[in-house]
């Protein structure tokens, strides 16, 4: 039904209200009047268009065209002629890049998630309102302010933040009374009883590859008193299962999403299958690096990923079909060495490098005989300009590797163990690493 209001009534309605934008009129037909509204306060212009339709008793809806996450307002008005309103940032606005955009899309979808359950519906981006993210203030704590999430995220952002809050409110509504948390001092929490574990257990873990999420859902039946008996990293790792289980400890790693939002458990371990097995290995008899080779098409290539001439950054690389999937450093490649019962590779390359380079390159020559397959002769050959610090560097600690994973009297299971592990912590998926959703 249309309003008792004529389309060209609208707009000096609303100017009067609207003295710090840019109304610009982007479409006047026999049937549609859009116009565009750009402020650096998007989301308190639209809440003040819209409380003022609201007093004069004109109603309006959501827009019926696609212009972005943020949305708009339509009214169809007497003469049948349809009012579009869209709220755009000015063009000097945005979110920055790096570490700051970051900050700004995590805990946008934490606000966005607040209202959600706060509202206790799916939401639009109608409902991203100063006055809402007032009232469910109490749902989230993060480190970065309202204003900035309201009027400087990016629409493809605001899109991605309103479908990740509706998957998480029907996968989640209903199983308790939930605050979203990015950046807040119960992070800390939990990444403070992580570094305790680790540091107890002489563990060298990225923080990240134990536990990937971007947000946290905690709920009000959780207690920090679960964490404090915990002295070993599997021992965190079994309560964290244990509390996601129980959905009050809910750990969320974010990745923009277009078009539909699908979300999945990870390091559940009960249900996870063995998935890889050793296929072999390349080295050649020039390049820096050498693969482990599994199953399925996988590698994981071994090499020094430091810049320039430095003697660092030895890791391994997930390279899959489609793209790469992940690294793991020196640390944690011997830590699953030393797990399994084997040698670990040492790690003195750089100072054996600097002080004896001569005797690294004969363990290396043992290595292009057995893995290579080159004679004395063909050693012999080599391109002085090839043997550089940083390829003995590498290519020594790749020789070390394959000398354990070849090692005549290792089993063939534990070395299926072994690499799969290798490829379970590269990818984030290791016993090593705690049970959280993937929100994508």
């Amino acid at each position: 039904m249309a309003n008792l209001v004529t389309s060209e009534e609208i707009l000096p309605l609303i100017e009067p209200i609207l003295s710090n934008a840019n109304i610009i009129n982007v479409k006047d037909t026999s049937g549609i009047l859009e116009y565009r509204i750009e402020s650096d306060d998007r989301a308190v212009d639209r809440e003040k268009v819209e409380n003022l339709l609201s007093s004069k008793r004109i109603t309006y809806g959501e827009l019926t065209r696609k212009v972005g996450g943020f949305g708009g307002s339509e009214i169809v008005t007497f003469d049948m002629r349809t009012v579009r309103i869209i709220y755009k940032l000015k063009s000097n606005k945005g979110s920055g890049g790096g570490a700051e955009a970051t900050t700004l899309t995590e805990s946008a979808q934490c606000l966005y998630a607040a209202i959600a359950f706060g509202l206790n519906r799916i939401i639009t981006s109608n409902d991203i309102t100063p006055d809402n993210v007032k009232k469910y203030s109490n749902l989230f704590d993060i480190d970065e302010t309202n204003e900035r999430i309201l009027n400087e995220l990016p629409d493809e952002w605001v899109e991605s933040s309103l479908l990740g809050a509706n998957k998480l409110f029907e996968r989640f509504k209903g199983k308790g009374k939930y605050v979203f948390h990015r950046g807040s001092s119960e992070v800390d929490k939990i990444e403070a009883a992580f570094k305790r574990v680790s540091k107890n257990e002489n563990v060298r873990i990225n923080i990240n590859k134990w536990n990937p999420s971007d947000i946290w859902m905690i709920s009000s039946d959780f207690s920090f008193d679960f964490f404090d008996k915990e002295n070993t990293i599997l021992g965190l790792n079994q309560v964290v299962q244990e509390k996601l289980e129980e959905n009050i400890l809910i750990g969320v790693s974010l990745k923009k999403i277009i078009g539909t939002a699908k979300i999945s458990v990870k390091n559940v371990f009960r249900d996870m299958k063995t998935c890889k097995y050793y296929a072999g290995y390349e080295y050649s008899k020039k390049s820096i690096d050498g693969y482990v080779l599994l199953t399925g098409g996988t590698k994981i290539q071994y090499r020094s990923f430091g810049s320039g001439d430095g003697l660092t950054g030895f890791q391994g690389e997930v390279k899959g079909s489609n793209a790469n999937q992940g690294k793991i450093s020196l640390g944690p490649t011997n830590l699953i060495l030393k797990n399994h019962g084997q040698k670990t590779i040492p790690t003195n390359a750089a100072k054996r490098v600097k002080e004896e380079p001569d005797k690294v390159f004969a363990d290396i020559s043992k290595g292009l005989k057995k893995y290579a397959r080159m004679t004395d002769s063909d050693i012999k050959k080599i391109d002085p300009k090839i043997i550089t610090p940083k390829f003995l560097y590498s290519k020594l600690q790749v020789t070390q590797l394959l000398d354990i994973l070849e090692r005549k009297l290792l089993k063939s299971d534990k070395r299926n163990q072994i690499v799969e592990d290798l490829y379970l912590y590269a990818s984030s998926q290791s016993k090593y690493s705690s049970a959280y959703y993937k929100l994508e």
